[in-house]
């Protein structure tokens, strides 16, 4: 099977290369594709890794072997090739990305594309595969992931694909990725999947081999179908929590982006969010360690199929500087009132609009793509001072936990501090992640609970301590780490992602191989780590930030460090960090 699949991914690098050349030369542009990433995969776990409104193209394979599967891209890269293939001003252009302006014209011309891209399948898969197979590009919709039944036959039907992923580029400007789906039995892409997914059907093997020593396992058919739905109830929980948090970590992801987009509209200046971060807390975590000095709380109601409440919180400082910012207050008055601490009526109101505008954000986000349709009204402001809340109290929020969306907000060039959001875990449907991972957080030990890591992942310890990890995943950027772990997992290494405020030594070293530092900046914060880390073991260690000097450097070797790799990384940067991290292991 593994030869198979290698044949056939040489196959679909061909294809690869022949779309870039065809849509070029259809638009008249330079539209190129990374290397092709392919997986088998479900429909179900397909979907959940992609986010935002998709355009999706149905294609027929027929011929010899015969399927269903799909081309999906997300709606503004439809968009933006479709507009450049009709030669859009770019104005204009830009104008329909933001908008996500998908008319008759835009939706035409995307699908001149996609024809070209069954084309390429069809030409190369003639040339290369050894039965006789034409790609058909079918009708074309538009969907969000998320709302997709996956019980249905639509998009696609409810079975195994061949994913395959490339990121595109136009006219050197980075796009989204272009995935299609094959049906992977039409390419006899799963004859050894059965026996991996059949295990959790079935129950564990351990179970069946007792059945067959008491005697049963000869016994007619019925005997043991009647007793495998038991044991599946038993093991499989009803809801899956961690794909919860998936879905919600991707929502929350894009309303960050929408939000830099939509704040800077308004005050006229860049606005970025970086080094975003989804967690866990609990009510004290959050307001010890977590607050940063006099916060302004903005209270959202949430509203629709869910009645409950969120918060929203920026430092005072932050919020006067937001607000002074949008009434125009003269440079020398506004770096005043900052320092001052003046929250006077009219910064308030200005910063108010500012929070209206944010919950304006989520409730688009949410209202479109969330499994429930609900919606955030921001009721008012207050002032918090963190170290006089008090955590039994129900003020300014109650005591229970919370799921928290974090990231550091720069403006205009100017970096502030962080723009923090808390959900109810219970409302977003993660409480859960308290049950299995966070017991220790209703102690007044709540800094040793490890309930998630940076990049959302609760930390299970019973569990996680007893599954094998090849490479462990230290950071503060989630971004930059979710690069390195699909690397890492595109090469089969099982990957652990901890935060800096994690226990790596609980890790270390088991059987972990090798250690990747992700920082978001190249301090001291992050060489303490590094300094842990070494401690703990000799394993090799990979420090990964940005603006690295000659004196960085060399302060990271001192701490233990055995590579550095400079962020934002390429694909193929990370790929021989690791390749350097095979050829030591085996010397």
């Amino acid at each position: 099977m593994k030869k198979a699949q290698q044949k056939f991914d040489k196959i679909l690098e061909s294809v690869s290369k022949r779309i870039q050349d065809e849509v070029s030369g259809l638009m008249g542009a330079t539209f190129t594709l990374s290397a092709p990433r392919s997986q088998l995969i479900s429909k179900e776990d397909s979907f959940e890794q992609i986010s935002g409104k998709q355009v999706v193209a149905k294609m027929d394979v027929t011929g010899d072997v015969q399927g269903l599967g799909c081309l999906l891209i997300e709606l503004k890269d439809a968009i933006r090739l479709g507009g450049t293939l009709i030669m859009l001003p770019d104005d204009a252009l830009e104008e329909m990305v933001s908008a996500g302006e998908y008319n008759e014209d835009a939706e035409d011309s995307y699908g001149e594309i996609a024809n070209i891209i069954a084309g390429s399948y069809t030409k190369v898969f003639e040339e290369m595969y050894p039965q006789n197979c034409r790609f058909v590009r079918k009708t074309q919709e538009l969907i969000i992931p998320v709302k997709v039944d996956i019980g249905s036959d639509e998009p696609v039907p409810d079975q195994l694909y061949y994913q395959v992923v490339t990121a595109m580029n136009l006219n050197n400007r980075q796009m989204g990725n272009l995935v299609m789906l094959l049906p992977a039995a039409t390419f006899g892409l799963e004859e050894e999947e059965p026996t991996v997914e059949a295990a959790p059907t079935v129950g564990p093997p351990k179970q069946e081999n007792d059945i067959a020593e008491e005697g049963i396992g000869s016994e007619p058919v019925e005997s043991s179908v009647v007793s495998e739905p038991q044991l599946v109830k038993e093991a499989v929980p009803e809801f899956d929590v961690q794909k919860q948090r998936k879905r919600v970590d991707t929502l929350l992801g894009l309303c960050h982006q929408k939000m830099g987009g939509e704040v800077g509209a308004l005050l006229g200046l860049e606005v970025v969010l970086s080094a975003p971060e989804c967690r866990l807390v609990s009510k004290e975590d959050y307001f010890l360690d977590e607050a940063s000095g006099k916060q302004i709380l903005a209270h959202m109601d949430v509203v629709g199929e869910i009645q409950d409440k969120s918060y929203l919180f920026v430092g005072l400082k932050d919020a006067i500087y937001i607000g002074g910012t949008l009434i125009m207050l003269p440079p020398v008055e506004l770096e005043r009132a900052v320092l001052d601490e003046e929250f006077g009526e009219d910064t308030e109101d200005a910063y108010g609009e500012i929070a209206n505008i944010i919950s304006g954000v989520y409730t688009s986000i949410f209202e479109e793509q969330y499994s429930k349709k609900i919606r955030f009204l921001k009721t008012g402001l207050e002032k918090v001072l963190p170290l006089k809340v008090e955590t039994e109290s129900e003020t300014p929020l109650p005591n229970q936990f919370y799921y928290m969306s974090s990231s550091s907000l720069t403006i205009g060039g100017k970096a502030l501090g962080k723009i923090q959001m808390l959900f109810p875990a219970a409302m977003l449907q993660l409480e859960g992640l308290v049950k299995k991972g966070a017991e220790q957080a209703v102690a007044p030990q709540a800094q040793e609970s490890k309930p998630v890591s940076s990049a959302g992942r609760v930390q299970e310890s019973t569990e996680a301590m007893g599954r094998a990890i090849d490479v462990l995943v230290v950071s503060d950027d989630t971004q930059e780490a979710g690069k390195i772990t699909d690397v890492l997992e595109q090469r089969h290494l099982r990957t652990k992602v901890l935060s800096f405020k994690e226990s790596v030594t609980d890790y270390l070293p088991g059987e972990v191989k090798a250690v990747f530092l992700v920082m978001t900046n190249v301090n001291e914060k992050a060489f303490s780590v590094a300094i842990k880390i070494s401690a703990a073991c000799s394993l090799p260690l990979i420090a990964a930030g940005p603006g690295w000097t000659r004196s960085k450097v060399i302060t990271a070797v001192k701490y233990g460090v055995d590579d550095i790799l400079l962020t934002p990384a390429s694909t193929d940067d990370i790929a021989e960090k690791i390749e350097n991290i095979s050829i030591k292991l085996a010397a």
